[in-house]
């Protein structure tokens, strides 16, 4: 069966069953491509994943997991043989890299299918000094500065939630494995490849400046708190009588006009705030200003008069109002995904757009197992 999209006809094997490795195989299944959840009988591991439905007690109500596993197939498959039957033809095979604990080494993979590529994501790469080390989302946030300035500025740092990390990681995975995929689909088979791609040093592309002082030996700063960034104020989300906004007004234009928006011209008779260095200093006299005024007014009201008056304002919506921003409606951000418990949850859609071979827009969610005995039908393993 072809779908029409940009990589139809090429299959790929997912056995990690970690996010990184979801996100990518959900890049390549949004473009067309057959992937098939390798899962063990206990299913993988971010079925277990919240965020879970209010009141749905369902181990597999995951909705971490319904966003990255539409339109996948999933098998349990706990015998070698039906992996190895699995594989065969397969084009890209994805596993965690980890040891002993491998399914599937690229030799065996090689007499298997041999123009496959085998893509191993773990958290510091299979070589250097740090493979062995245990990460997380928030180690590679710390080891890359960008918690540095989060929090307050006597206490310890915030550790951003969400999967950061690892979702760049598969965004990087996907890159690499297709451009192997698309080459041996043209006939460039150069033999057994292997693709190691380290989650942290995927993330090494949003290193904050701290880190880099620190390597070269130079004084680390200290954080100054919520809401403050060092040569740049006002800079933030100031909550509004409705929802909130997002402020940057960087240079002395920008200041002037916001000032006037809000009732505040008097502040743009003070000289030495026409620099941002020199508000930030007074930053939590001006913010009690700001704060006051903000909160008279609805965030729409705020954004849409400063954007009119050039000023860089922004809604920043809550989680309820995300599906009602006007420009992810008219862009269509957000579509159904079909889940056996969940029912249809609106989920983001691929935030890349190909025109004339779109990407799949919504889906449905496999049941742990749901698709074992036609896969291993179709692939002659016994089931």
């Amino acid at each position: 069966m072809t779908s029409g999209g940009a990589l139809d006809g090429i299959r790929v094997l997912d056995l990690s069953g970690h996010i990184a490795a979801g996100y990518c195989g959900k890049l390549f299944a949004d473009h067309g491509a057959e992937v098939v959840l390798v899962e063990p009988p206990e299913g993988f591991p971010t079925r277990r994943l919240p965020p879970f439905a209010p009141g749905v007690e369902v181990p597999e109500a995951s909705g971490m997991h319904a966003y990255l596993s539409a339109n996948k197939l999933s098998v349990v498959c706990a015998r070698q043989r039906d992996l190895r039957a699995l594989a065969r033809g397969a084009s890209l095979v994805i596993d965690h890299g980890v040891g002993d604990c491998r399914p599937m080494q690229i030799e065996t993979l090689a007499d298997v299918s041999p123009h496959a590529v085998l893509l191993s994501i773990t958290w510091f790469g299979q070589g250097g000094p740090y493979k062995n080390f245990a990460g997380s989302d928030g180690v590679c946030q710390a080891l890359t500065s960008q918690i540095d300035w989060l929090g307050e500025s006597g206490g310890p740092p915030l550790i951003p939630g969400g999967y950061h990390a690892q979702m760049t990681a598969g965004l990087t995975a996907f890159i690499a494995a297709m451009g192997q995929v698309l080459a041996r689909e043209l006939g460039n088979n150069w033999g057994p490849s292997h693709l190691d791609v380290s989650i942290f040093e995927a993330s090494i592309c949003f290193t904050e400046i701290e880190a880099t002082r620190a390597y070269s030996g130079q004084p680390i700063r200290t954080r100054i708190g919520v809401n403050r960034f060092r040569a740049i104020y006002p800079l933030g989300i100031y909550p509004c009588r409705d929802g909130w906004l997002g402020v940057t007004a960087l240079t002395p234009s920008q200041w002037e006009t916001f000032c006037r928006l809000l009732g505040l011209e008097r502040l743009t008779r003070v000289e030495r705030y026409w620099e941002s260095l020199s508000r930030l200093e007074d930053a939590d006299i001006l913010d009690a200003l700001i704060a006051s005024r903000v909160r008279e007014h609805s965030a729409v009201e705020l954004a849409r008069r400063g954007q009119s008056m050039r000023i860089p304002l922004s809604i920043v919506p809550t989680m309820e109002q995300l599906f009602d921003v006007d420009q992810y409606v008219d862009r269509g951000a957000f579509a159904a995904v079909t889940h056996p418990d969940l029912g249809a949850v609106q989920l983001p859609v691929t935030p890349f757009r190909l025109y004339e071979v779109p990407a799949k827009r919504g889906g449905r969610v496999s049941r742990l197992g749901a698709d074992t005995d036609a896969a291993l039908a179709g692939a002659g393993a016994s089931t």
